[in-house]
């Protein structure tokens, strides 16, 4: 009864994420009052994937970081004490500003009474960064994130003897497609000769990608976050989201939100949901030094 009761909590995934345009339930915990606006719960099945889509000034990173951060402080800290696995597509990330993030909300916190340089080590001993120079390393990568599971579980039968990896973030989804869709070759070309045990192309990798990150998120139970860059030129409609993800990836996708910056020097983001639709609704945020600030 007690496995059954866990393979079942394991399906569903109520994270909290602190990013602003994901309306949840508030932080009734009276220690987080001041933190109940950027609550940000993310609720989907293990194996489902949020998607934030935008241009390369929208701050996707960014977004991925503060949700990864939340994830990985101490309770103690409005976190949920949790590990976090961060896969990195686009060879960008700076690590330092995670310290930073992390570093300025543990110095927020008055009631802990540990030592700040002790949370801030035990919040980055949760957070796992893995490098992928390409879409097969992505796959490499997630089919050993899945042995490692069975392994652990193997070997300590109870959750509490084992990390929680509640949260995957990939950073950025479409980081190869162009790559990946050249194997494909062009328009009235004939498919590039490959052996027939092996085909490698856009559809063949993006099945696998989605294969092995649902295998892997439920098996960690854990809720997905990626982001998607959109390439769209001066002047193009922002709505429009460039050249669509193979199926295998588009139905792994539960929920997407595209991001906007349509004034530079505003520093102001818009958060539009693309699915489901939301049609006139729409968030505005701005990025500050520890945190994603709504606003009005």
């Amino acid at each position: 009864c007690e496995d059954l009761f866990a393979r079942l909590a394991k399906t569903r995934v109520d994270l909290r994420t602190s990013l602003p345009f994901l309306q949840g339930s508030p932080d009734h915990h009276p220690e987080h009052q001041e933190q109940r606006r950027g609550d940000g719960r993310l609720r989907v099945r293990a194996g489902q994937v949020m998607e934030i889509c935008g241009t390369n000034d929208t701050c996707k990173t960014e977004c991925l970081l503060q949700a990864a951060a939340t994830c990985v402080l101490p309770k103690s800290c409005g976190g949920c004490a949790s590990n976090a696995i961060f896969m990195e597509m686009r060879s960008g990330l700076d690590p330092l500003r995670l310290v930073q993030i992390l570093d300025s909300r543990i110095r927020r916190c008055q009631s802990s009474s540990s030592s700040g340089s002790q949370l801030l080590e035990e919040s980055l001993r949760r957070f796992e960064l893995v490098r992928c120079y390409n879409n097969v390393d992505l796959v490499c990568a997630l089919k050993a994130l899945e042995q490692r599971e069975r392994e652990e579980e193997a070997a300590a039968p109870s959750s509490q003897e084992r990390p929680r990896r509640r949260l995957v973030l990939v950073d950025d989804i479409s980081a190869f497609y162009w790559i990946d869709k050249s194997f494909d070759g062009g328009p009235g070309s004939a498919p590039r000769r490959r052996p027939a045990d092996r085909p490698y192309g856009l559809q063949g990798v993006y099945e696998a990608i989605a294969s092995n990150l649902r295998r892997s998120a439920e098996a960690l139970g854990a809720a997905v976050l990626a982001t998607r860059n959109l390439q769209i030129p001066p002047g193009g409609d922002p709505t429009k989201l460039g050249a669509p993800l193979p199926k295998a990836w588009q139905d792994l996708v539960s929920q997407r939100v595209v991001l906007r910056l349509p004034n530079p020097s505003a520093n102001a983001l818009v958060a539009s949901w693309d699915l489901p639709k939301k049609p006139g609704t729409s968030f505005r945020f701005a990025v500050r030094d520890d945190s994603l600030e709504a606003l009005a």
